[in-house]
């Protein structure tokens, strides 16, 4: 029985983080691009649709983590369960409010208020593919390793590691999502991280978990828009080899 709660439990959290991802690096920023109307009028069907899988979906998995857990899986199993569940009240909470201003019929989809929420509604969705690939990491590191005990997954100094890898690998995906989601919503590149912040996509920039200092190697472009070099991709600056014997900043 253990087996099947971890199965479904990794499966339908897979789904979600892959389904979360396409709409933000995808479907949202191409519905985007066809002009603010186009956008309204396709996120409010596709709204409806994805509301019925992603919710049924977020909860087998937290059900499944969590019956995992209890019968005797790992502390990976409730940790994933969490991260996952955690998806649950963000999008009651925090997303639902501009879900409902979005479908309101009143709201006219030619409008800047209408242009703003669909912006809004992207960086908020890019929380969910963030909890949700963070709660698939964890279910599969766990799955792969085989790991299945009662003790947390820091305790070893190989583990320790492995931690730390998996945060590297989270926060490069969020500071890479956040970086495009800046270069779609301004229509120009960010010129440092700390512009994230200002711009209030991040409260603060995180610290590399490998060298443990706020050093983030960038790699620049040319802004075709601004004909400045801004932000193009985020990488660590440690030279140090990984686990599976690559260099961090290669990552």
């Amino acid at each position: 029985m253990k087996s099947a709660f971890e199965f479904l439990a990794l499966c339908s959290c897979g789904l979600f983080a892959g389904a979360a991802l396409y709409i933000s690096l995808v479907e949202h920023p191409v519905r985007m691009s066809c002009g603010t109307d186009v956008a309204v009028n396709e996120f409010r069907p596709s709204y409806k649709r994805a509301t019925v899988m992603q919710a049924s979906l977020a909860v087998v998995s937290l059900v499944t983590g969590i019956a995992a857990w209890l019968a005797g899986a790992g502390w990976n199993w409730l940790i994933g369960a969490l991260l996952i569940g955690a998806v649950i009240p963000f999008t009651l909470i925090v997303i639902l409010p501009t879900n409902r201003r979005l479908l309101d019929p009143a709201l006219n989809p030619t409008s800047d208020s209408a242009l703003q929420l669909l912006r809004h509604w992207g960086r908020l969705h890019s929380v969910r593919a963030v909890l949700s690939l963070a709660a698939f990491g964890f279910f599969a590191g766990a799955m792969i390793s085989g790991r299945h005990c009662d003790t947390p997954v820091w305790v070893s100094g190989d583990s320790v590691l492995g931690a730390r890898e998996s945060v590297l690998r989270q926060d490069l995906f969020m500071l890479r999502l956040l970086v495009s989601q800046y270069t779609l919503d301004k229509q120009e590149t960010p010129k440092s991280l700390e512009d994230l912040v200002k711009a209030g996509y991040l409260k603060q920039i995180p610290v590399d978990p490998i060298t443990g200092k706020a050093d983030w190697c960038v790699d620049v472009i040319m802004d075709p828009v601004q004909h400045e070099p801004g932000i193009s991709s985020v990488r660590s600056s440690s030279q140090k080899m990984s686990s599976d014997r690559t260099v961090y900043s290669t990552w």
